[in-house]
């Protein structure tokens, strides 16, 4: 990759240097030092587009919503998998589940793929300071070395002492105040990290993880009472998919939790109100939080000099398709808000509806840093739709979900055979799944959903014969794969990190 930004660093400017493309950025980011731009990355779990600024009814999200004001916002961003571990995976790594063969949780990065350097490894080889606070990889110890100190998270002393105390783990919980709650402490932790770091020459990279709103959902009463539950939103089908195979929805996580019933079954209505009414404001809190870091940032002058990054790693279903769950390919689990503000960008507060996809972060973050691509990445750099959103993108995103034999591995330590893979192709209009065999490599079902007529996806029409045209050309897409999609990118802009 060619260095981006200009020496002296005074001025940065990024610019498209592939001679061979037509398109070119002039893109300038003021500096407030000579130093590199510092990166801060902003991870929110299962968090599902329902924001303001992404034109959910009721949600309380005045953070975000002005940080959308003075970003890009992605409207159409996808995850590789809608899993924890594989999505975390996918985004620090630059690699999808496919290559890496992480597809589970308890597949650690530095363990699977021990030689790749992960994005945060990337930046502290090439001289950042990288600290991880919260929530980043799946499990805090994994790539340990690619950090310049230990992880700092919280979360696992809370409910140590919760469960040597023996309070019942429940599925929602109201809180007289924020304080105790392991997010809170943790984002008081990141603010005094800025407040260090914005008094050294040292560029940083520096990453939040909020836990919130993953189960339980747990929230500050304060949080809580922003929502009228007679307002919060029901799903708008809670019964599985016309036509789609029985694998298609899971309903498994949510019965973990000691006020519900004790095994799957139809969950009662009251609690399914209390549970969407507690999501609600579990994103309410992390958007508290979100603001409180970006309040320092703006407070400690680092505006001018930090790129932010507000993205989640999956969504989540609320009783949608009768799921209380991920861990599918539906629109509802893999569609994330994502969010980047460079300074100096020509368009703060446009939106794309590009289709773009959590690795792409890996590339646009190192070009921005001027940074070479240690291995070949495999999603596209951003930069060029952040300066012009409207431009031409992607054909295709891609996405995955395993399904295996007796039933779905999710916490478990002993890893099951594989029986399937759900291969999904997204398109503008339509989303196809195969579901292929993992030992015969034969497609045994397929979805397709017409996102215009039917946005709730209630209705598989792989076997009508009107879409047999669409069902044809996403099969090849899928066969052809994302490279194919890519290949295509670059030849319209440039990409400075694919290989």
């Amino acid at each position: 990759m060619d260095q981006l930004w200009g020496l002296p660093y005074g001025v940065l400017a990024l610019v498209g240097l592939l001679a061979s493309s037509s398109v070119q950025s002039d893109m300038t980011v003021q500096a407030n030092s000579g130093d590199r731009p510092n990166i801060l990355l902003i991870s929110i779990d299962d968090l599902r587009p329902d924001l303001g600024s992404y034109g959910h009814p009721v949600a309380k999200t005045p953070s975000l919503d002005t940080f959308a004001e003075s970003s890009v916002l992605f409207e159409s961003a996808y995850s590789q998998q809608a899993l924890c571990g594989p999505s975390r995976a996918a985004m620090l790594t630059g690699l999808r589940p496919s290559t890496t063969g992480i597809k589970r949780l308890k597949q650690p990065v530095s363990t699977t793929v021990p030689n790749i350097t992960t994005l945060n490894k990337s930046f502290k080889q090439n001289g950042y300071e990288t600290i991880s606070i919260g929530k980043i990889y799946h499990d805090a110890d994994d790539d340990l070395d690619g950090w310049s100190k230990a992880p700092y998270d919280q979360t696992s002393d809370f409910y140590k002492d919760r469960r040597e105390r023996g309070i019942p783990r429940v599925a929602y919980e109201s809180w007289e105040s924020e304080e105790l709650l392991p997010d809170a402490k943790n984002v008081n932790h990141a603010l005094k990290e800025l407040e260090r770091l914005s008094r050294q020459q040292q560029p940083f990279f520096l990453a939040v993880g909020l836990h919130s709103p993953h189960l339980p959902f747990r929230a500050p009463k304060s949080d809580w009472d922003k929502y009228d539950p007679a307002l919060v939103p029901a799903p708008q089908t809670t019964t599985k998919q016309v036509g789609a195979p029985d694998w298609a929805v899971v309903a498994l996580e949510i019965w973990n939790y000691d006020n519900l019933p004790p095994k799957p079954g139809p969950m009662p209505l009251l609690e399914g109100d209390r549970l969407r009414h507690g999501y609600l404001a579990s994103i309410s809190f992390a958007d508290g939080l979100v603001g409180k870091v970006l309040d320092k940032v703006s407070a400690l002058g680092l505006d001018d000099n930090t790129v932010v990054v507000i993205w989640s790693d999956h969504g989540y279903k609320l009783g949608d398709h009768g799921g209380w769950a991920k861990h599918s390919t539906v629109e509802l689990d893999i569609h994330v808000p994502m969010m980047i503000r460079v300074p100096g960008m020509k368009t703060p507060g446009a939106r794309t509806s590009a289709l773009v996809e959590s690795v792409d972060i890996y590339p646009t973050l190192i070009e921005l840093a001027g940074i070479d691509a240690p291995h070949a990445l495999e999603g596209a750099s951003l930069l060029p739709l952040i300066e012009k959103p409207q431009r031409n993108w992607k054909e295709a995103v891609f996405s995955q979900f395993p399904r295996y034999v007796q039933k779905q591995l999710l916490m478990g330590e002993t890893v099951q055979r594989q029986l399937l893979m759900g291969e999904t192709v997204r398109t503008q209009r339509y989303r196809y799944t195969a579901w292929v065999g993992s030992d015969t490599g034969q497609i045994v079902s397929q979805e397709l959903y017409d996102q215009v007529n039917d946005p709730i996806e209630g209705l598989n029409v792989a076997t009508n014969q009107d879409y047999l045209v669409e069902l044809e050309r996403h099969e090849e897409l899928r066969n052809l794969g994302w490279r194919h999609v890519r290949d295509g990118l670059e030849k319209i802009t440039p990409q400075h990190s694919i290989q």
